[in-house]
């Protein structure tokens, strides 16, 4: 060996290292030319095969390489010939077999395909077979040695090679598959054994003689054992609750149950007892029967349990010392309480345990009838808008009479806005509505009482206001008919010599004229006088003074005629009266007032008459309800000039007016208007407008009684109307309706 390989290795050409008799030397060359010359002899058969069934492309380019391959090996031993390198040689030699042997067995591999193209018709009936075998095969999942040694023998018995070569590859395919069956089988049940070797809870298989037949993880570490030490022992070793004798009826009833969910006690190796909760199942498997127990360990539960038990007695003994009844109910409503109080014994009569779950009597029923609906009606708007209920309802006591009860609750709710359920409190309140009761009917006597005084105050006021006007009436009608007929008389003298005095001076001035006609030139002491007294003078202003002093006789006459009329205490029945007289008399005497005088402007009278009948009134009465009207207007207008004057914008535009308008509504009412443009009014000075001793006037300027009287005159005497409509910045405008 040692000298083959220094000959292979030898720089020398093969020519000067080999001999003519190393024949050992040459056994490598007629090694390789051999596996070389069997690879092309099978291309060579393969070809000729193909010939003759048929051509595939692939198979051609394989034939390609095969005769590329060759002819770089020839060329190859030509290029040896000049440069014998012998271990060169040896190695493209080695190389190009190899790669023929490869390819060679390619070309076996696609023959089977190749061949199937020749035999379409026996294929497709053979894969039709071969389809049903496999899908009977999918539904068993192992496959005996006995059954592939007669498919491999069956494989054998064919006639052709075609129909070996397809059963051959059916055979692979369905053994592929089955393998990756079962290696899938495999891993699940090696996820299987991991998940439970993993497992939180404590899994044990027990026998029928009760020992443990295998363990988990989680067994081990609860218990403090090892899983050999666990798998010699029994259920008894770790359970002190269960004791050997009760075993054998234990499996009994197991077995008849099939599965038990029960919680016992585990004992450790070292002595600790801890409480579990254990899922028990009954299993039969290949003809033997096992238990499989799950046991979790339950000492954090039961530890919070007792610390929920200690917080419910807590809140259970702080509930009975509230004076009523808490409650908490599900999402279905007040008809499924999950608890309430003690406290509702006290208020309906009722035990508690009554209204809990599976109730003997639903809560709603003892609620009064016309109180149910609109118990709901405010829970199910509360709850829409997740806020707190306060509600007052009655009861129906268990003796049959009814309770008055408070009741102030609200929903909770889970994050997705779902009810949970609704808490509350119950608070009898019987007593405090019998308070209230009594509270309300004391306060309606009282509110009686006060309205009767009120009206008998009112009335007082208004006897008092009316005996006033009528006092004062009746003194200013006597005043102004003494006056007036005192005037009378001295006036109408006056009136009646005023005519034969300007006569007489008339008369006189005509001497005179003559006189200085005929005597031209009067002695020096006339003309002196005629000088001194400036006769030219009086002469043209004697006659106008005359004038002038008839003018204020006539107008002390129509003054006079005024008041007279303006009294009418002669008025004591009703009496056909032209009103338009009536007013121009008010406006007669309120003329000083109407006029310029100092800081304030004349106030404008727009009179806009209508044609009225005369009407049966008490006219003495209607002028006092003017001579008020017209007054307060000229008052707001004095009040609108000073408010104009002291404002920035001057109100140089605006010009105090009083508007008297009169008409005839129809048949038989007529209406009087009378309207200014002061300031107005606001809405609560309108509607105390007609109160007896009401007045926005200073002190000592109104006393507040002027058109109380006329709402009096208007409303009562006359059986007419007296309204008024004011806005505030316009004006104020009052209406005298009279029937006809």
């Amino acid at each position: 060996m040692q000298e083959q390989l220094t000959i292979f290795f030898s720089p020398l050409a093969v020519s000067s290292a080999l001999g003519c008799n190393a024949v050992p030397e040459l056994r490598l060359y007629a090694v390789f030319d051999s596996l070389t010359a069997l690879a092309y002899c099978s291309i060579a058969l393969s070809l000729v095969y193909f010939t003759r069934q048929g051509s595939h492309r692939r198979i051609f380019r394989v034939f390609a390489v095969v005769f590329f391959v060759w002819g770089a090996a020839k060329l190859t031993e030509v290029w040896t010939l000049w440069h014998s390198i012998y271990w060169l040689s040896v190695t493209l030699k080695a190389t190009s077999a190899l790669i023929s042997l490869l390819l060679a067995a390619v070309a076996l591999a696609l023959m089977p395909k190749a061949l199937a193209e020749s035999g379409f018709n026996q294929r497709e009936k053979f894969q039709q077979q071969s389809l049903k075998q496999v899908e009977e095969n999918q539904h068993q999942h192992d496959i005996e040695k006995g059954e592939l040694g007669k498919q491999l023998s069956d494989f054998y018995a064919s006639d052709t090679i075609v129909d070996r070569a397809l059963a051959l590859n059916s055979l692979n395919q369905q053994l592929e598959k089955e393998i990756a069956d079962r290696q899938r089988i495999e891993e699940k049940l090696q996820l299987t054994q991991f998940a439970i070797d993993r497992s939180a809870d404590a899994i044990f298989w027990i026998g029928p003689d009760g020992k443990f037949l295998y363990v988990n993880d989680a067994a081990c570490t609860s218990l403090a054992y090892s899983a050999a030490e666990l798998l010699s022992m029994t259920v008894h070793d770790i359970n002190p609750d269960f004791p050997q004798t009760a075993w054998s009826l234990h499996w009994k009833v197991l077995k008849r149950c099939g599965s038990v969910n029960i919680e016992v006690h585990h004992l450790t190796k070292y002595g600790r007892i801890f409480p579990v909760e254990i899922t028990i199942n009954h299993l039969e498997f290949n003809g033997k029967e096992y238990q499989c127990a799950f046991a979790r360990d339950i000492s954090e539960r039961k530890r919070i349990e007792a610390t929920l038990r200690e917080r419910e007695e807590e809140f259970r003994s702080l509930v009975s010392s509230i004076p009523g009844a808490v409650y908490r109910c599900s999402a279905a409503g007040r008809s499924s309480l999950t608890f309430i109080s003690s406290g509702i014994e006290a208020i309906s009569g009722y035990p508690a345990a009554n209204f809990m779950q599976k109730p003997v009597q639903a809560f709603p029923s003892i609620v009064h009838p016309d109180d149910a609906e609109y118990i709901e009606t405010i829970i199910d708007r509360a709850i829409k808008t997740k806020q707190p209920y306060i509600i007052e309802y009655r009861l129906i006591h268990c003796d049959g009479n009814v309770r008055w009860v408070a009741e102030k609750g609200q929903a909770l709710f889970n994050a997705d806005g779902e009810v949970l359920s609704l808490n509350g409190a119950i608070f009898d309140m019987t007593e405090r509505k019998a308070a209230e009761d009594a509270l309300r009917l004391s306060e309606a006597i009282a509110n009686n009482r006060t309205q009767q005084l009120e009206i008998a105050l009112k009335e007082l006021r208004e006897t008092q206001a009316h005996l006033i006007h009528t006092e004062k009436m009746s003194s200013l009608g006597q005043m102004v008919a003494g006056v007036a007929h005192e005037i009378n008389n001295p006036v109408s003298f006056i009136y009646g010599n005023i005519s034969y005095a300007t006569q007489y001076i008339r008369d006189l001035l005509q001497l005179v004229e003559l006189y200085q006609k005929h005597y031209p030139q009067p002695v020096v002491e006339i003309q002196q006088c005629i000088d001194n007294i400036d006769l030219e003078f009086m002469t043209e202003d004697l006659l106008k003074i005359l004038s002038s002093m008839k003018m204020g006789a006539d107008r002390i006459r129509e003054i006079v005629l005024s008041l007279r009329n303006f009294s009418r205490l002669d008025d004591s029945v009703k009496k056909l009266t032209n009103l338009h007289e009536g007013i121009d008399n008010t406006l007669l005497i309120l003329h000083n007032k109407l006029r310029a005088r100092g800081d304030y402007p004349e106030i404008k009278i727009i009179k806009d008459y209508g044609q009225l009948p005369l009407i049966e009134c008490y006219a003495g009465q209607l002028n006092q309800v003017f001579m008020n009207l017209l007054s307060n207007s000229i008052d707001a207008l004095e009040d609108a000039c000073n408010q104009k004057r002291r404002s920035a914008a001057g109100g140089d535009d605006w010009k105090p007016t009083i508007s008297i308008r009169t008409e005839a509504l129809n048949e038989n009412s007529i209406c009087i208007r009378i309207a200014d443009n002061a300031i107005g009014m606001t809405e609560d000075v309108r509607s105390r407008l007609f109160d007896p001793f009401f007045t926005t006037k200073p002190m000592g300027k109104g006393t507040g009684l002027g058109l109380a009287i006329s709402y009096r005159i208007v409303a009562e005497k006359h059986a007419g109307a007296l309204s008024c409509r004011s806005t505030v910045g316009e004006g104020t405008e009052f209406a005298i309706e009279i029937p006809l």
